[in-house]
């Protein structure tokens, strides 16, 4: 399935301190073995996701001078689309049930993340 405008996402941004990141691994490992046990790529079935991707960059002092030297941070973007809001109530569901993974989430967000839009539809995409 294609991503076209009015699916709805998700995208988490943190910065992580250098020392810190391992904990980030681990729950991105956790979340990805999450969303390959209970999500869908095509069918009826909700959730379905479009699109899952984590990125993982070191914090630039100016990220358009690679040169600039780091920051001593790490950042992570963590980004999710469904098709409508079935698709992100039954995403919801499933990681609340998995009160460990959940109760993680919350702490990194609360700890670390610097943005997060949450349900938000696609304003433009590539269809």
């Amino acid at each position: 399935m294609s991503i076209k405008r009015g699916n709805l996402g998700f995208h988490v941004s943190f910065v992580v301190p250098n020392e810190a990141t391992e904990r980030m691994d681990q729950f991105i490992t956790t979340h990805e073995q999450f969303m390959r046990e209970t999500h869908h790529l095509s069918g009826d079935q909700e959730p379905i996701v479009l699109s899952y991707s984590v990125f993982k960059s070191p914090e630039l002092n100016n990220p358009f001078d690679p040169n600039s030297g780091e920051t001593g941070n790490t950042l992570y973007g963590l980004t999710e689309i469904y098709n409508g809001p079935e698709g992100v109530q039954a995403h919801m569901t499933l990681g609340q049930q998995r009160e460990a993974m959940f109760a993680e989430l919350v702490d990194l967000t609360n700890t670390y993340s610097v943005a997060g839009i949450l349900g938000a539809p696609v304003i433009a995409a590539m269809e």
